[in-house]
């Protein structure tokens, strides 16, 4: 992070009050965590819902200054300098916004109920081919990560790939409004944190208050597969880039009969290169597609599109391939889950492992809301569908699953336990050389350390 600003600078940007300290003294960069805050940096003090930055000042006394919401109480030992703000958030955001608008290079803002990191993260390989870029690292996508992110910014830079992320209504906006992306990615619209939009089609006009936030002259690349962004074309015009399996679609797929599962012919317009992707399952060739698009949307070819997917790796827990032991393949995809996102990945899947002996591993999808047991129950019906060997399924919510599944007139062998530790030993002895296992579940099941453990 190089900010290049100087106290002042940085109080009339984010609105606030030097209260102590020279105004022309330069700040260049900020950190909003103790454990690893240095010396030269600011502490920007954040208020969130479960913790609060203003209790770890005497901890960062060693910091050039603070940022500080102008009615907290300040210990008697203060830094260097004190910047007190109406609203630390708030003012994040402010800056983070301008120093936005100090680069004049193409920038992605991806959103939508799945997919977007995954896409993200192959946005960014491919953009990386061409020039230094800046992307969301990890998950930092949401009212507090974003602004950190885009403030990495760096002058050699030429690319910027940014993630949203919104678990409430206006916080897409919000956050469009500070990325100012030149190209916008709709991944797909899914019953993901119905707890607080309360439909799908409260998600539907959460993710597309992208399309009023972004500027006039941003284009849109959306899933025409999707039947709700399918819809938005029309009105975008020119400014839409359809991506999808359909034939009518900007940037496609297409797959000789007898090819390997791996190798396709990657279609923009009329033009066709070919492309081998690392992993193919469904899921990936979606994402890839979306990235591709997005790609379009930022000046680059076909053969850099292709060139930069080729050399996408998964990161962990997302769709995540790993060999175990016992010569069983896993395929670990448990940073988060929904219904849709838990679907697809089945499907994907099953689709690579057509001769295994397929085992599914899940645990509750949260943030569901109101609807959670009925979500788990028509996931468990689906699953009694597939064709798979045997289903170990953990959480309260999943009890709901285990009781459709064993109501099915197909007897696919299922194990329910509050926690994963009940039917841990279980899974083990099932594990073999012809089998593959898919772990699948909401961060919260901490199925990270049930892999560990296996």
């Amino acid at each position: 992070m190089k900010l290049n600003l100087t106290w002042g600078a940085l109080a009339r940007v984010c609105g606030g009050v030097l209260t102590r300290g020279a105004a022309q003294a330069p700040c260049d960069c900020i950190s909003t965590d103790t454990r690893r805050l240095k010396p030269e940096e600011a502490f920007w003090a954040l208020r969130g819902a479960r913790t609060d930055g203003h209790g770890f000042l005497p901890a960062a006394r060693k910091a050039a200054g603070w940022i500080v919401w102008r009615e907290a109480p300040l210990p008697s030992d203060l830094p260097p300098h004190v910047l007190a703000v109406p609203d630390t958030l708030k003012a994040l955001q402010a800056l983070a916004a301008f120093h936005r608008r100090r680069f004049d290079i193409p920038v992605a803002a991806i959103t939508g109920s799945n997919g977007k990191t995954t896409t993200k993260d192959m946005l960014r390989a491919i953009c990386a081919r061409q020039g230094r870029t800046c992307a969301t690292t990890g998950n930092l996508n949401n009212q507090f990560g974003l602004p950190l992110s885009i403030l990495e910014l760096l002058p050699e830079d030429r690319f910027g790939v940014f993630e949203l992320g919104a678990s409430r209504a206006g916080e897409i906006d919000a956050l469009t409004r500070i990325a100012d992306p030149t190209v916008a990615v709709l991944t797909n619209i899914g019953p993901a944190h119905l707890e607080f939009f309360g439909s799908l089609e409260g998600v539907f006009k959460a993710k597309t208050e992208i399309l009023a936030a972004a500027g006039p002259q941003t284009r849109f690349a959306i899933n025409i597969d999707d039947a709700r962004l399918a819809n938005l074309e029309a009105a975008l015009g020119p400014r839409a880039l359809t991506y999808g399996a359909s034939e009518r679609a900007v940037v496609r797929l297409t797959r000789e009969i007898g090819s390997a599962n791996t190798s396709f012919t990657l279609v923009i317009q009329r033009r066709q290169v070919p492309l081998q992707l690392a992993v193919a399952s469904r899921i990936h060739r979606l994402n890839a597609l979306a990235a591709a698009a997005g790609a379009v949307g930022m000046g680059l070819g076909p053969s850099d599109i292709a060139q930069g997917l080729e050399a996408f790796r998964p990161s962990p827990l997302r769709f995540e391939l790993r060999p175990h032991a016992s010569g069983a393949a896993f395929v670990v995809d448990a940073y988060n889950a929904n219904p849709a996102s838990m679907k697809a990945g089945i499907e994907s899947f099953c689709e690579a492992y057509p001769k295994s002996k397929r085992i599914l591993v899940l645990g509750d999808m949260k943030e569901l809301g109101a609807d959670s047991g009925s979500l788990h129950r028509e996931l468990g019906e689906w699953i009694a569908a597939q064709n798979v060997s045997a289903v170990f399924l953990a959480g309260q919510d999943m009890r709901h699953a285990f009781e459709a599944i064993q109501k099915s007139s197909k007897r696919i062998e299922t194990i329910h336990g509050g926690d994963w530790k009940v039917w841990l030993r279980a899974l083990k002895e099932r594990l073999s050389p012809d089998a593959a296992v898919y772990f699948k579940a909401s961060r919260a099941m901490a199925f990270e350390e049930l892999v560990a453990k296996l």
